[in-house]
Parts: C-alpha cells; structure tokens; sequence
C-alpha cells in the first residue's frame, strides 16, 4: 500500500515477516481511530469528578514521572482542557487523560519522553476543521506505550519514522489542523491491549495518567484552566 510521503508509518520491530504485517495493520487500526475520535474544543469543558477520583490513585508523584511537558524550558501555557472532562477528554472517548496547551500556531514542540517515531502526518492545512485531516506525530515506548501529538501545523513535522529522539528534542511546531476549535497541542500517552483490535471494539486504544516531572506548578493531576510552566 503507497503511504503519501509525509504520512508514514514505522513497521515496528525485528520480527518475521508476518508478525510485522500484523502488527503493521494493528498500528494502521490505531491511527484510523484516532482520525476519527481525535476532536478538540480547548475553550469549554466541565470537569468530571467521579472520573478524577476514581482514578486518582493512578497518578504518580510527578518526580517520579518519566515525562516532561511537551513544550521548551522556561515556556508556560494554559492548559486548555485537561483530564476527565465531559467534552472531548471523556471516558466515553478513551480521551480521558488527555491535555489540550493552548498555543500558537508555530509553537516548538519538544519529545515529552525518548522514543521512536512510528508514525507522522504533516500534509493538512491549518483551520481545516475537519475531524479525520490533522497533523500528527506519534512516538513509540517501552510496555507498549506511545505518545502522540496532535493538530500540528502544515509541514510542522521535523522527524521520520524510525527516528530515535531523545527526551526535550524539538519534533515539530503546533498548529490547529483537525477538528479543533482553535491553536493548541493535543498530548496524550496511549497504551495497545487485545481489546483495541478485537472485532466490534471501536479500536481507540486507551489512554493512561500522566504526570510531568519538569511542570510548575507540580500538581500531580493538572488542573484544567491553569498556566503550566516548563522548569
């Protein structure tokens, strides 16, 4: 199948030929669903308690954390919607552990933690707002975890996949490609399980908690509305 040249994916792994084209078509599950479920208003959200506090004890001190922010040293942004939100950060969309920093158009991004790149798109054009046509990158690590980064700009996208980046490297600059409401990086870590490729399952792979060792404030759960600076 002919990927366009700057929407490619990695064929993971030093495995047989026929496991890396299963785990091929899997990963391609994945990133379908997420063009469909990827949506963003980064201007109204209500938060959902139970949601946070039925999964507050997953959360780790952010020292513990092997994330930073997604952003520069010294950068602070507002954190548009955050986790467990009634919007599109919901339980119902398995978005519920994502952040939305509001962010101009053109904003560095920065590797929230070292991995490789498996995935990229960078052809769509900024204010599309279409739900399936937004820019991305999506990085692996290890227990089957990735980080994705997402409404990324127009050519915004400065690496490939099976490119190992290190921990605070510039990846690409933000955007408001998709169905966003306005600029802003949409950040959030997925984990794949059986359940996101079995029949009659929508695919979207859940997301998991994360904390930032490097945000000021250090709140463990961050606070939706709230500025979060890069130390």
């Amino acid at each position: 199948m002919a990927v366009p040249k700057r929407s490619r994916f990695l064929l993971l792994g030093a495995l047989g030929k026929r496991s890396r084209k299963r785990m091929y078509l899997r990963f391609l599950i994945v990133i379908s669903s997420l063009f469909f479920l990827i949506s963003c208003n980064s201007t109204t959200a209500t938060v959902d308690g139970n949601c946070i506090s039925q999964n507050a004890s997953r959360f780790i001190e952010p020292e513990k954390s092997l994330y930073n922010l997604p952003f520069g040293v010294g950068e602070g942004y507002q954190l548009g919607q955050g986790n467990c939100t009634f919007h599109t950060h919901s339980t119902e969309s398995k978005s519920e552990f994502a952040f939305d920093f509001i962010m101009d158009i053109g904003t560095p991004i920065h590797a929230a933690r070292s991995g490789q790149v498996v995935s990229i798109e960078d052809r769509f054009f900024d204010g599309n707002r279409i739900g399936s046509d937004f820019n991305h990158i999506i990085i692996a690590h290890e227990n089957n975890t990735f980080s994705s980064y997402i409404h990324l700009t127009n050519a915004g996208v400065i690496v490939e996949p099976g490119e190992y980046v290190n921990q605070g490297d510039v990846i690409g600059y933000s955007g408001d490609t998709g169905m966003s409401s306005a600029p802003h990086l949409h950040f959030e870590v997925f984990q794949t399980n059986d359940d996101c490729f079995k029949k009659g399952v929508d695919g979207r792979c859940p997301t998991i908690p994360v904390s930032f060792k490097n945000a000021s404030p250090s709140d463990k759960i961050l606070t939706h509305g709230l500025v979060y600076t890069a130390l």
